[in-house]
């Protein structure tokens, strides 16, 4: 009978499991896969069979969240292992729990939370699959906004209500009917007022979240068609740091996003960007600007300007005029509050930049992203954008409070063209080595290095130089390991650490005899490393030492929490190197 029972349990598990929408793919590691399968098969039928029981019983207390966190739970551990239709049918479930009228609130925050989880990955569900009615929707922020009871306490909303209430609605924007967009600006339309401010900022809040931007090109006539000219129109009509520009900001960054190629930013280039530059709040002179909470959203900007870029399109030529135009304050000298925001515009613009590139090429294309032809980025687009944008984000590496940022953007900007960011921060490190007036660029610069050491040794058609620098940069910054700047030591081990996860320490110098087929590059690189063994050798010396020095002060003094915290992260980040080396090694250099 248990034989029978774990049978069936196996053809179903093996039938389901090739339409699952999208399991958890670490759980395929697990020694235990198989059972981990007819688990996750037979929690999701309790789960399912209980949800439904607490509806047609009207238990909604206890069963309804009880059972409500148990599919949470299952979607984080399992991830959406479950059928479509099944995907379908609680979206479905879960959207008709809050059309209930009399729902109270924490049951409504419970629907929120699941729903989120359920549409977090668009593109499991296409939307002619599913229909979510957005004024279903609507009256919970109709509740949200006009219900002031919260403020005098009478009534006690959950924590994070409307932030999971509004991402909610955010997440189902995309499966709104084709008429959804004329029926929310017939609804939303008598509100906007500039005049008003309230009133507008609670209109433009409804917009930004309901409007459905990513419809297929057969319906944008049906879509942003309909209200992008009219509200770009109040947006430059209006400079007055308002919240609700911040959200149009928003609305039309992701608008930009979802419909490439197929919206025509040119007309309204310059105004942008003129508004991009005052959204900076730079100081002018010797008066500064205020600066607002209501400053525009960099992430968003970026996005809008990654999005209007392709097919001879001047918005690079328009980008390029606005970095030269602030230039200046991207100087280290030229500290203040501004320069997180300008740090992080390029960080933003190179992250997205490789996010959109990373969409275009995808081999099964998302279905809400949707890419005109001829606006495909070409590698000259790509070249123009790198040149554009790593001046400035070399400028930024010895920019002291926000040089993780920077180090970050040259590690997009290296996976776009390594050819242009390797070599310049290589041959800057070279020379800040013996730079005794400016010691901190050292540090700086191999904080940068830790984050291209990828690109540094990866050998791809376009670029293969960077594995010449491997030997000679190991070498000179061997002296970085100096127990009097522990910070100097901590990064230094960090790129030893990098670089050993991911080169083989072998003498491969006997392959030019053999080989007749290599490059002169690649002839370089066998050439180097004979040195290896030699330098392996240093590099332990180097270690010992440090180690016995670290030793005595342990026994003689002693040390506080954070001294100790410290000298443990050596401890793991030396075991770290020592593992990749003894793994990754000749037999020679091993014995």
């Amino acid at each position: 009978m248990m034989n029978s029972q774990l049978n069936t349990d196996e053809q179903f598990t093996e039938m389901c499991n090739e339409n699952l929408q999208r399991p958890n793919i670490y759980n395929e590691y697990l020694p235990c896969q198989t059972t981990i399968k007819q688990q996750a098969s037979r929690s999701f039928e309790q789960i399912r069979e209980n949800l439904s029981r607490t509806i047609q019983l009207g238990e909604f207390q206890p069963g309804f969240k009880l059972w409500s966190s148990k599919l949470r739970e299952f979607l984080s551990l399992y991830g959406h292992s479950f059928t479509k239709i099944d995907h379908i049918k609680l979206v479905q479930f879960y959207v008709s729990i809050i059309s209930i009228t009399n729902l109270n609130c924490a049951d409504a925050m419970v629907c929120f939370e699941v729903l989120n989880d359920l549409l977090q990955k668009t593109r499991l569900i296409d939307r002619n699959d599913l229909t979510i009615n957005w004024r279903t929707l609507c009256r919970w922020a109709e509740f949200i906004i006009s219900c002031h009871d919260s403020t005098y306490a009478l009534v006690t909303l959950p924590k994070n209500f409307e932030l999971q209430m509004f991402l909610c609605v955010r997440n189902c924007s995309p499966y709104f009917s084709e008429k959804a967009t004329q029926e929310i600006l017939d609804e939303i339309r008598p509100q906007i007022c500039h005049i008003d401010s309230s009133s507008m900022h609670d209109a433009v809040k409804i917009l930004e979240s309901f409007l459905p931007v990513n419809l297929p090109p057969s319906l944008h006539s049906q879509g942003f068609q309909l209200w992008l000219s009219e509200l770009f129109d109040i947006w430059q009509s209006v400079y007055n740091n308002t919240p609700w520009e911040i959200r149009l900001i928003q609305l039309f960054a992701r608008v930009a996003w979802h419909n490439i190629g197929y919206i025509d930013w040119e007309p309204w280039l310059a105004k942008i960007f003129t508004r991009f530059l005052r959204g900076f709040s730079l100081p002018i002179g010797t008066m500064a600007l205020l600066t607002t909470k209501n400053s525009h959203s960099i992430p968003d900007v970026s996005r809008w300007v990654i999005a209007m870029i392709g097919n001879g399109s001047s918005c690079l030529e328009y980008l390029r005029d606005l970095f030269i135009a602030i230039k200046s304050f991207y100087y280290p000298s030229n500290t203040g509050v501004f320069q997180k925001r300008l740090v992080d515009f390029v960080l933003n613009l190179a992250r997205y930049f490789v996010e959109r590139i990373h969409l275009e090429k995808k081999q099964s294309p998302v279905w809400f992203f949707a890419l005109h032809e001829s606006y495909q980025l070409t590698e000259q687009d790509v070249t123009n954008f790198v040149d554009c944008v790593k001046e400035y984000a070399f400028m930024s590496i010895f920019n002291k409070d926000y040089a993780s940022e920077a180090a970050e953007a040259c590690q997009y900007l290296a996976m776009l063209r390594p050819e242009s960011i390797v070599t310049p921060i290589v041959d800057k490190l070279f020379l800040s080595i013996d730079n005794l007036t400016e010691a901190h660029r050292f540090t700086s610069l191999m904080h940068c290095l830790k984050r291209i050491t990828r690109s540094l040794v990866r050998q791809t058609s376009s670029y293969s130089q960077g594995q010449i620098y491997i030997l000679p940069l190991l070498t000179v910054i061997l002296p970085g390991i100096d127990l009097n700047d522990f910070e100097k030591t901590n990064v230094t081990l960090e790129v030893f650490d990098a670089i050993f996860m991911l080169i083989s320490c072998v003498d491969c110098s006997s392959a030019v005899n053999i080989r007749n087929d290599l490059t002169e590059i690649e002839k370089e690189v066998c050439l180097s490393t004979a040195k290896f063994e030699e330098f392996i050798e240093k590099f332990l010396d180097r270690i010992f030492q440090m180690i016995n020095i670290l030793s005595t002060d342990l026994s003689d003094t002693l040390m506080n929490n954070e001294d100790r915290a410290d000298h443990g992260n050596l401890g793991l980040k030396l075991a770290s190197i020592m593992t990749s080396i003894i793994r990754q090694c000749s037999y020679n250099i091993s014995q």
